[in-house]
């Protein structure tokens, strides 16, 4: 991703104003969980298998109310420079000028324009992903595993997960076309932190008070 910075990175790799051009008003504003928040990608390698690998989120934040998704916006940012692919000279290589370049862009941006309720528990978020200077449409099939408390934190968390599918060609990362695909498969892991103005108390395993 470009590296102009994200207008965060606290708490995961996610920050966010609001971007779907929808109103937050008072929906509730969570923080990424670090430890538990990452990217895992899956991309072909020569036909043999495919090759793997994952990055953490890093900043942003997601603004999302459990009793009304209309108001759901997500802006989240991943650190390139923490990719691991397994292998040490792998990971030097895929953050290389050969691939990634992390050195000259050390994000990835996901900023969403719309959300839209596919079932109980189910949503697509519709956005624009930032990655190797270039900035593509994407989105993301997601799913809410859950809104309680942690109580090894003593914080109401909500748990999503997502999956998506994007062209690396797309962003400009050309190279051994005849070794590494173009298809690269995405799964993103989500644990974000309820974020408590002025000391609210936050109680019960399926509500963000």
């Amino acid at each position: 991703m470009r590296s102009r910075t994200a207008t965060f990175l606290p708490a995961c790799c996610v920050a966010l104003a609001s971007a779907t051009g929808v109103q937050a008003g008072d929906s509730p504003h969570w923080t990424f969980d670090p430890v538990h928040s990452q990217v895992v990608f899956f991309v072909d390698h020569l036909g043999f298998s495919k090759a793997i690998g994952r990055a953490h989120v890093t900043g942003g934040e997601l603004v999302f109310d459990p009793e009304d998704w209309s108001t759901a916006s997500v802006d989240v940012s991943v650190a390139l420079d923490t990719l691991d692919m397994g292998e040490e000279k792998w990971t030097a290589t895929v953050r290389s000028s050969q691939f990634l370049d992390t050195a000259r862009w050390p994000l990835a941006r996901f900023r969403s324009s719309s959300v839209e309720r596919t079932g109980a528990d189910t949503l697509r978020v519709h956005g624009r992903l930032d990655l190797h200077g270039k900035e593509q449409p994407l989105t993301l099939d997601a799913s809410l595993n859950r809104v309680g408390r942690d109580p090894y934190v003593f914080r109401t968390k909500a748990g999503f997960s997502a999956h998506a599918t994007l062209d690396r060609f797309a962003f400009g990362l050309e190279r051994y076309r005849d070794v590494v695909g173009a298809d690269v498969e995405l799964r993103i892991e989500i644990e974000a932190m309820r974020v408590r103005a002025n000391d609210d108390k936050e109680t019960g395993d399926g509500a963000a008070k």
